[in-house]
């Protein structure tokens, strides 16, 4: 079963203070050693006193220190006792004001501890005694283990309170982190209405600030895709409507089976293949899907074979084509394919809206590695948010009526096939009245 997160932070807060205590303890345990083995032999050394009276004697008789290693230096050390207090006196040293050793074994001065001898407070010379190694069995010992065992008990309770502490900490660090998991779950279950945590930290409120995002963003979306099954919907139920009635009227001899009949159901067919073929490329855009065979394309060229395309709608119409575009000059990194369809949607939006005889004008300019183009019209102008136009079903006329445009996604394909290309499209008004549609798009290297 896996580990919550405020168990592990609970456990690590108190492994880390198990740490800290063991460290505090080896750190303290060492120095104490270090000085109560610093004390002990320093108390033997005062201890004796009656040894360091008899050398002072010596000392005043002769006036000078006996030879080194002589028997009376011995015998003043040792004195007349016997037992565990010649054993003791054993250990001693003696040390004239050099610190030359005057009786006993040769040693280190380092290791040993000294207690200056002094007459009328010059010192003479020095009682010294080697570093104890280890603690004596006694007194010494059994101080040494009760500080231990204080030591154990104090870090005992300690750590104790350091997992309370910890697990209340990490109680309070992780609550808001439970509150978002809840509210996490919530947008998963499909509510979007969520109120999250407050909180006082940095990063969990820039978490909240995102998941608040996140949960505005999915009702957005939500409500987007409701109102485009919507108008998918509507755009499909009208042609199969008129379908529907005329073939109803057919079946009943209503309308006569003739040339006419059938060109007007071929014309709803057309519709229906169009409207199907345009969700196909923006359900393509939406995945990423759209497949771009790119190469270099002169602007120029395909804007001449788009208006030879429409040229007899654009003649029926009475729309003049104005074109400043240097046929050499401007070559795009392009699907020429996908360049055409862009073309035939521009001008296509430009014959059906604008008024008739109106101008449409064609224009370019280098901007570094980018060519600059646009395509504008007469009018008439349009008076809303021009990114609404680049909108899947959006149209201008309010009442949507199909003889008045198409579906409304000739745009949000021209959209999604510059963006696939790497390039950029916006609105705006055009100076002729009308509207102006402009691109930001990559230029070839190499010129044709």
């Amino acid at each position: 079963m896996p580990i919550s997160l405020r168990s592990k932070l609970a456990l690590a807060f108190t492994l880390a203070n198990l740490c800290l205590l063991g460290m505090v303890y080896a750190l303290t345990q060492r120095g104490f050693d270090r000085d109560f083995l610093e004390f002990v032999g320093k108390q033997q050394l005062r201890n004796a006193s009656e040894v360091e009276q008899r050398l002072l004697n010596l000392y005043q008789q002769e006036n000078a220190w006996p030879p080194a290693h002589s028997e009376i230096l011995r015998r003043a050390i040792a004195g007349d006792v016997s037992g565990h207090e010649r054993r003791r006196t054993r250990r001693l040293l003696l040390l004239d004001a050099e610190q030359r050793i005057l009786l006993g074994p040769k040693r280190n001065p380092n290791n040993l501890i000294t207690q200056p001898i002094a007459v009328n407070n010059q010192t003479i010379g020095y009682l010294a005694i080697p570093r104890i190694q280890a603690i004596p069995a006694g007194l010494e010992q059994l101080f040494a283990a009760q500080q231990k065992r204080s030591f154990a008990i104090t870090a005992a309770f300690a750590s104790v309170a350091a997992f309370g502490f910890a697990w209340w900490f990490s109680g309070y660090f992780t609550a808001p982190i439970r509150a978002l998991s809840r509210n996490i779950n919530r947008l998963n279950q499909g509510e979007r209405d969520v109120t999250l945590p407050i909180t006082n930290t940095r990063e969990l409120k820039s978490l909240a600030k995102d998941i608040a995002q996140l949960a505005t963003t999915l009702k957005e979306h939500e409500q987007a895709q409701q109102q485009w099954l919507a108008d998918i919907a509507h755009e499909l139920r009208t042609p199969l409507t008129v379908l529907q009635g005329e073939a109803e009227a057919l079946q009943d001899g209503i309308r006569p089976l003739d040339q006419r009949a059938i060109s007007s159901l071929l014309e709803e067919i057309n519709h229906l293949h169009f409207l199907v073929n345009d969700l196909n490329d923006l359900a393509q855009a939406d995945i990423n899907a759209i497949v771009l065979n790119v190469q270099a394309c002169s602007l120029a060229e395909a804007i001449d074979a788009a208006i030879q395309r429409h040229a007899s709608a654009l003649q029926a119409k009475g729309h003049g084509i104005e074109l400043a575009i240097d046929k050499k000059a401007f070559t795009l990194l392009a699907d020429p394919q996908r360049l055409a369809q862009i073309l035939d949607n521009l001008l296509s939006n430009c014959i059906r809206y604008c008024q008739s005889e109106a101008t449409i004008r064609f224009s370019a300019k280098l901007a570094g590695d980018t060519i600059e183009w646009c395509i504008e019209d007469a009018g008439p102008g349009f008076s809303g948010n021009y990114e609404q136009l680049f909108e899947r079903l959006y149209r201008a006329d309010s009442s949507r009526q199909r003889v008045s445009g198409g579906a409304g996604l000739g745009l949000a394909i021209v959209r999604s096939l510059v963006l696939a290309h790497g390039g950029q499209i916006h609105g705006d008004a055009s100076p002729l009245g009308g509207l102006k549609v402009a691109f930001s798009w990559p230029v070839a290297k190499v010129s044709l």
